[in-house]
């Protein structure tokens, strides 16, 4: 009766091992074909959960450029901080784009074209200078020259000859050479006796 139920017992032992077997068996296979039925460029988007591909799932460098929408990086998609002059083209930033509250003062140049700047002009205003009518020097060649100038310190802006006779010929008018606020007038008398004077206008640099 022993050895009998000792056999029984033997072949349900076998019995359960061989059906554990034969699932593991199918259970393989079945998995080996199903990874055998998936082949290259076979899962499509409807074969994927929605959210399911998180960024674990992509290879470095895996998305380019031609796979961004238009429009589709916008500025939470972007590391503060994280962009720098090389990422910018060149001449794409115009005024519109900065924002000027956060630009500082440009500092004051102490000094411009090795003047400074109380070098330069404020608020000036001008004034007419006249020499008075007379001859000229005599230059020996038939011409004669008046110069005249502004007050010191102060600068000529134009300058020219008055009182010209309809018979005497203009030859040069021009600022005074090495002379900051004088003008110079030249002219040629044609034998006759004429007289003549240079007005200037002078620019109050004080």
């Amino acid at each position: 009766m022993i050895r009998n139920l000792t056999a029984s017992a033997g072949r349900l032992v076998r019995a359960q091992g061989l059906a554990l077997l034969a699932l593991v068996i199918v259970i393989t296979g079945s998995s080996a074909a199903y990874a055998a039925t998936v082949g290259k460029n076979s899962v499509v988007s409807l074969s994927i959960k929605n959210g399911q591909v998180k960024a674990a799932d992509l290879g470095n460098g895996a998305v380019k450029g031609p796979k961004l929408g238009l429009d589709a990086v916008t500025g939470d998609k972007v590391l503060d901080g994280g962009l720098t002059g090389a990422d910018i083209g060149d001449d794409t930033l115009t005024g519109s784009d900065l924002d000027e509250s956060t630009l500082g003062t440009v500092p004051n140049s102490s000094a411009h074209g090795g003047f400074s700047a109380s070098s330069y002009l404020r608020n000036g205003t001008t004034y007419v200078r006249e020499t008075t009518v007379q001859a000229g020097t005599d230059k020996g060649d038939g011409t004669f020259v008046i110069g005249g100038a502004c007050d010191a310190g102060d600068l000529i802006l134009s300058g020219g000859p008055a009182n010209v006779a309809a018979t005497s010929d203009l030859v040069e008018s021009f600022p005074r050479p090495g002379v900051l606020n004088g003008w110079q007038v030249r002219i040629h008398k044609n034998g006759g006796a004429d007289t003549f004077s240079v007005v200037m206008l002078c620019l109050n640099t004080a």
